[in-house]
């Protein structure tokens, strides 16, 4: 019995996760026998009516397999299910004249005592009064009177041992007497038992189980509503709905294709903007970095161009007091050497020695201060230095002041 009921969840799972159609077939030809009966009696006994009925059950059980693998009990499940599309099938005018029906059943009932329900009498009320039970009383009443499993599958289910499942299931038989009673069905116990055990489920023509599970499983994708079902078995509906159904995907792929086109031309638009984006931002970096090194160089530069200006300062200075202090024959021989003459030519070749010594150290000048002012390239030749002097200070001729001999 336990794996039984396991199987049920097992079918559930298989449908909900793979859409296996198979393990649904085999849901609707375990449980249509009970379904349908149920159905039957609470639509007047139309068969037409008990179908759609059917359909509609295990058309929600579609709908909800993934929720109800966790259900402890499917049969509870799909016999309360049953009972709720009953009642909303029979609305209006159906659902008054089973009240009429009842009412006089009702009424010819209060005149037999007899210990033994008569089935004629019981089918209108039946299921009424098994839902005035509570939900773990109507479960207990299901499994072993009506789908008839033994005491210990009833216990499994149930969580009880098998002494208690018993015990479980007499006083949910004798709580559906009483409620029976109410409604003016008098009997035993036992009587009941026998009269549900016997009738309470009887085989479903053996055609609509396809016929079920075929509408159940196509309304999944459809999704019909109540007042709309039908056991969808015509050609001309199958092949218009295949039509249907090749329209919409044809349109959906071309719709998703116009799609993808245009966000291919937007990606490339976009791509070109930021590459034009990047360019122009690592031309300002060049940019900057440029105008950052010469800067820098300049800022390098022009402390060493002062002190070089300096020093050419003072060099003049020092070059004018030397031509002040030599005489103009410092280089030519004595006619009559003296003492005091020697010293005097002593002296003018040492003031003739730092004149030239002098005129070393501003071309010297020269040649750092051209390299200062043109990026460390040194002056080509002795005169582009003179002339660098020059133009700081004046100092001197070509010629004259600078590596001249005569001078």
């Amino acid at each position: 019995m336990a794996a039984a009921m396991t199987d049920d969840a097992e079918l559930l799972r298989r449908y909900a996760g793979d859409r296996a159609e198979d393990a649904f077939a085999e849901l609707v030809r375990r449980h249509l026998d009970l379904v349908h009966s149920a159905a039957l009696r609470q639509v007047g006994g139309n068969p037409a009516n008990a179908a759609d009925v059917a359909q509609a059950v295990f058309t929600e059980l579609a709908r909800h397999a993934g929720r109800l693998t966790r259900h402890p009990a499917l049969t509870g499940w799909l016999y309360t299910t049953t009972h709720r599309m009953a009642a909303r099938h029979v609305r209006g005018e159906v659902r008054r004249q089973r009240r009429e029906q009842e009412a006089h059943v009702m009424q010819e009932l209060q005149r037999d005592t007899g210990p033994e329900p008569d089935w004629a009498r019981l089918r209108p009320v039946l299921d009424a009064a098994m839902h005035d039970i509570g939900e773990t009383d109507r479960t207990a009443v299901l499994l072993r009177h009506f789908e008839q499993r033994p005491l210990a599958e009833v216990g499994s289910k149930l969580g009880l041992s098998e002494n208690a499942a018993r015990m479980r299931v007499e006083r949910a038989l004798d709580k559906l007497r009483t409620k029976l009673a109410k409604r003016g069905v008098t009997s035993t116990a036992s009587a009941l038992a026998v009269a549900l055990t016997g009738q309470a489920v009887t085989a479903a023509p053996t055609t609509l189980a396809d016929a079920i599970t075929t509408a159940a499983f196509a309304a999944t994708v459809t999704t019909p509503t109540f007042g709309h079902l039908s056991l969808m078995t015509s050609t001309q509906f199958k092949t218009a709905g295949a039509a249907l159904l090749i329209a919409a995907a044809g349109t959906t792929i071309a719709l998703q294709q116009l799609s993808a086109r245009r966000l291919r031309a937007e990606n490339v638009e976009l791509r070109q903007r930021a590459d034009t984006a990047a360019e122009d931002a690592r031309l300002a970096r060049q940019a900057n970095t440029e105008s950052a090194e010469a800067g820098a160089r300049s800022s390098q530069s022009q402390p060493e161009l002062l002190r070089l200006r300096g020093e050419v300062g003072q060099l003049r200075q020092q070059l004018a007091a030397a031509r002040r202090t030599s005489p103009k024959t410092a280089d030519q021989p004595a006619s009559a050497p003296s003492a005091a003459s020697e010293e005097k030519a002593k002296e003018a070749t040492k003031q003739f020695g730092l004149r030239r010594l002098s005129e070393a150290k501003l071309l010297v000048m020269g040649f750092m201060l051209h390299a200062s002012s043109h990026d460390g390239q040194f002056p080509d030749s002795l005169e582009t230095s003179a002339s660098v002097l020059r133009s700081e200070k004046g100092v001197g001729r070509p010629g004259q002041d600078f590596g001249d001999p005569a001078n």
